[in-house]
């Protein structure tokens, strides 16, 4: 795993080995073990180099400097900087050697890199089995190929500016050492006050964009950059016929999955959160490993809703995993808050960010890759919103007199977002308002932190689009609406700009490399490609999988209720975030970052802290976007805010704590 980084001049004006090392440097922390920059063209010995990659290397499958990057073929016909790991690369190799290549290490790089020259991008992306970031750099046709995995595991930044093409692996290697403008963008402002995250192709920067899942960009040293395309379509995936016994089928899709991912020549554990998904990681992991692996989880003692330890430890020890539990309070959560919000580079409020960014640093202190159990909840119909819109049919039979009178008699109970009554009041009460006659509407209703209402009050005179809304109806529309619409739409839309976001920032934030099984494409397209109902009724959802897993992971395990990995930052925004809160939210900041209305935010606050509405995501994502703007944004050199500090990080890059 690895952070990569390049620029591609579009003009003719050679590109400088200083600012690509700036930017290759500014990823060190996703790969530690070294790093290079390679310039390129037939000028680059003179000086008049047209392109170069940068790499930062975590060493993982072969470790000798046969496997470095960016990396070139003997025949110099191109150059390859990757990110990533190919789970099919031995086929691939065997493949590839049947055509008559040879090959210098036992790296999937060099099958990447191989199959990309044999084969040519659209062939070859379409045949790699893995996640993946890449540029690649053909010295024949003087082009340059950007592209990312199927689902998004990680990330590729892009700029198209002043006769540069510019990308890396994070947004802030972009934004702080490349010379593109960082104006932010009005519609990422409006999708993240939607969702509390920031979809692909938008970035917070107007001149970034992100490079969509599934995708590949081809530009030339001429100056044509070409469309963005896709090279994979989930949509054209899921005709696959039923298998005769579907448990049977995904039962063994998901050990192949677990046993793709095992390969490495570094210590390799688990997250074990005692769930479903990755409880059943953990057991076909244990099965195909010579030794017990490592396995690590977080522990809130005292707090039964958010504390996953007792489930974790119990299972560890009848796999015989060596487990490290790693328990946290809300001090150490608060205190890792700058240090998790800074891994992104601009604003993102999934709080489960924070213990993940906890759980990460533990990891690597005896990990070098850990396998996840990410996914599992959006093939197999494991969130609760998915419930919610399989009983959506019921509710709208209520008519709109039936529902105005449900809502009338939950106005005057506790609504809390978490667990107990106030939690089921607060779910109701987003079920009612948000339902339509229309599923996709309804769908996007329920993933919304601010209906398009309150954001217009938030910003007023800014002509709200409802982007959100449109995107998860679009989603809709091209999955065959429905719930298998909505179950793909989460799968194309909140897993690679929410869910895989947080995993990849968090992890390679202190170089730790995540695989997730369950993101293996036989898997999805098999899961996806059955019937809603067969996974998801009103009452419970991964009824397959829990089929699937009967006598591979325990029956309570199979059987306890769905655990959310998240922070009661609601809760801190009342209490150890309050003061904190009012220093940094404030009318004149909330203005300068997005034309926001402070007034309206303040009385959201009143109505939070004195209980008579849970605003805490919504008061969280502005938290955070203040944050962004107060401590994380780039500005130019020597140029200082003015306002004292609320966050910052103290005793180094370990963490950070609140003054």
């Amino acid at each position: 795993m690895c952070g990569i980084a390049g620029v591609l001049s579009l003009d003719g004006r050679p590109v400088r080995h200083e600012s690509v090392r700036a930017m290759t440097e500014a990823l060190a922390h996703r790969g530690p073990d070294e790093g290079a920059v390679r310039l390129l063209g037939d000028g680059a010995l003179r000086g008049r180099a047209v392109a170069a990659l940068g790499h930062r290397r975590l060493k993982v499958i072969d470790l000798t400097s046969a496997a470095a990057q960016p990396m070139r073929d003997p025949l110099d016909r191109g150059c390859l900087a990757y990110n990533g790991e190919l789970y099919n690369a031995a086929d691939l190799r065997r493949r590839l050697e049947g055509e008559g290549v040879s090959f210098r290490s036992r790296s999937d790089t060099e099958v990447v890199l191989m199959g990309l020259l044999q084969w040519g991008p659209a062939t070859a992306l379409a045949r790699f089995n893995g996640m993946f970031a890449l540029a690649f750099w053909n010295n024949e046709t003087r082009r340059l190929v950007l592209a990312r995995d199927r689902f998004g595991e990680k990330p590729l930044f892009y700029a198209v500016d002043q006769g540069r093409l510019t990308f890396a692996s994070e947004i802030d290697a972009v934004a702080r050492h490349a010379d593109v403008p960082l104006d932010i963008d009005m519609e990422a402002v409006e999708l993240y006050l939607t969702f509390g995250w920031i979809p692909a192709p938008w970035s917070i920067h107007r001149a970034i964009r992100k490079l969509p899942h599934a995708s590949w960009l081809e530009a030339d040293a001429s100056g044509t950059v070409g469309p963005v395309r896709r090279y994979y379509r989930l949509e054209e995936r899921l005709g696959r016929p039923v298998p005769r016994d579907p448990a049977g089928a995904v039962r063994a899709a998901l050990e192949q999955a677990v046993r793709r991912r095992l390969e490495a020549d570094v210590p390799i554990g688990a997250y074990l959160s005692g769930g479903i998904d990755s409880s059943a990681v953990v057991t076909f992991m244990a099965a195909g490993l010579s030794e017990p692996p490592r396995t690590y989880s977080v522990a809130v003692p005292g707090d039964p809703f958010y504390d996953e330890g007792p489930m974790a430890r119990r299972l560890a020890d009848e796999i015989g995993t060596r487990h490290v539990e790693v328990p946290i309070d809300a001090a150490g959560l608060i205190a890792e808050v700058p240090a998790a919000l800074a891994a992104f580079g601009e604003p993102f409020a999934d709080s489960s960010a924070i213990p993940c960014s906890l759980l990460a640093r533990a990891a690597r202190r005896g990990l070098t890759v850990a396998l996840s159990g990410d996914g599992g909840d959006e093939i197999f119909g494991g969130y609760r919103i998915f419930r919610a819109l399989a009983a959506s049919r019921r509710l709208r039979y209520l008519g709109r007199p039936g529902r105005a009178a449900l809502a009338a008699l939950l106005r005057p109970l506790p609504s809390r977002h978490g667990a107990g009554l106030p939690g089921a009041v607060h779910r109701a009460r987003k079920m009612i308002e948000g339902l339509s006659a229309d599923l996709a509407t309804t769908h996007a209703a329920w993933l919304s932190i601010l209906p398009a209402g309150a954001r217009r009050a938030l910003r007023p005179g800014v002509v709200d689009g409802d982007l959100g809304r449109a995107l998860v109806e679009e989603r809709h529309r091209r999955f065959g609406g429905g719930l298998n619409g909505a179950m793909a739409a989460e799968m194309d839309l909140s897993l690679p700009d929410d869910m895989l976001v947080k995993v990849d920032r968090t992890s390679m934030r202190h170089a730790l490399e995540v695989r997730a099984p369950f993101l293996d494409p036989d898997l999805v397209e098999m899961a996806l490609s059955l019937p809603a109902a067969t996974h998801v009724s009103p009452r419970h959802g991964k009824r397959l999988l829990r089929r699937a897993l009967r006598g591979v992971v325990p029956d309570r395990v199979l059987d306890a209720p769905k655990r959310g990995f998240e922070v009661p930052v609601g809760d801190w925004l009342a209490g150890p975030l309050a003061e904190p809160f009012r220093d940094l939210v404030t009318s004149a900041r909330l203005e300068e970052t997005a034309g926001l209305d402070g007034k309206v935010v303040a009385s959201w606050y009143r109505d939070h802290g004195d209980r008579r509405a849970d605003r805490g995501r919504a008061l969280w994502a502005l938290f955070v976007l203040c944050h962004w703007h107060r401590h994380v944004r780039p500005r130019p050199e020597g140029v200082l805010e003015g306002a004292r500090p609320v966050l910052k990080l103290v005793g180094g890059a370990g963490g950070g704590a609140l003054s």
